[in-house]
């Protein structure tokens, strides 16, 4: 009787200690899954940034001139951020950081859906309305993909982002600041006047 609790307790241990084992492996992996997601969503998104940036500072002209119409053309194409084209284990990022991965390329097109109206209501040659409404859209894009770049930084416990010398998010907040503080201005002036 006694051998038979004996085997009992030794069968009960060892069931617990291979389901341990198994729950210990599969944590380790998910931690690694999160980590590699981690890594390959910020590198594209830090792409991504730089990107929005570079749309920030496209003022339609090449070299500080129009084309050879006179007309001030978009310089920079805008940046991508296509995370169904990462091959990662999504279910491994919470759900609230996988919402806010998954929801970029809605606010991107939500943001050239604004962009294009406002071409279409700018005047040419110049097309001032339509580059400010672009800086204005693709500061407040990438800047949003920094804030995401943070959070996805802090869950996989990551080193910071280093951009040399030149830091793209502050430019784009300084722009966005600029643009906002000439809205604000064009407005007052507006209403001072009487026109709408």
């Amino acid at each position: 009787m006694e051998s038979a609790i004996f085997g009992l307790i030794g069968v009960v241990v060892g069931s617990a200690l291979t389901l341990a084992r198994e729950w210990w492996f599969q944590r380790r992996k998910e931690k690694k899954d999160a980590d590699y997601l981690a890594i390959q969503v910020v590198y594209q998104l830090e792409r991504y940034i730089v990107g929005c940036a570079e749309v920030v500072g496209d003022d339609g002209l090449c070299e500080g001139q129009p084309d050879q119409d006179g007309y001030s053309r978009i310089q920079v194409q805008a940046p991508k951020f296509d995370p169904d084209a990462l091959k990662v284990e999504w279910k491994s990022l919470p759900t609230d950081l996988l919402y806010e991965v998954f929801d970029l390329p809605r606010q991107a097109e939500a943001a050239q859906q604004k962009v294009n109206h406002a071409f279409d209501y700018s005047d040419p040659p110049d097309y001032c309305d339509g580059f400010e409404e672009r800086q204005y859209e693709y500061a407040s894009l990438g800047v949003a993909a920094s804030q995401l770049v943070t959070r996805l930084r802090q869950h996989a416990n990551l080193p910071g982002s280093y951009y040399g010398s030149w830091n793209p998010v502050a430019f784009m907040q300084e722009q966005q600041a600029r643009i906002h503080e000439r809205r604000v201005g064009r407005r007052a002036r507006q209403s001072s006047t009487g026109l709408f």
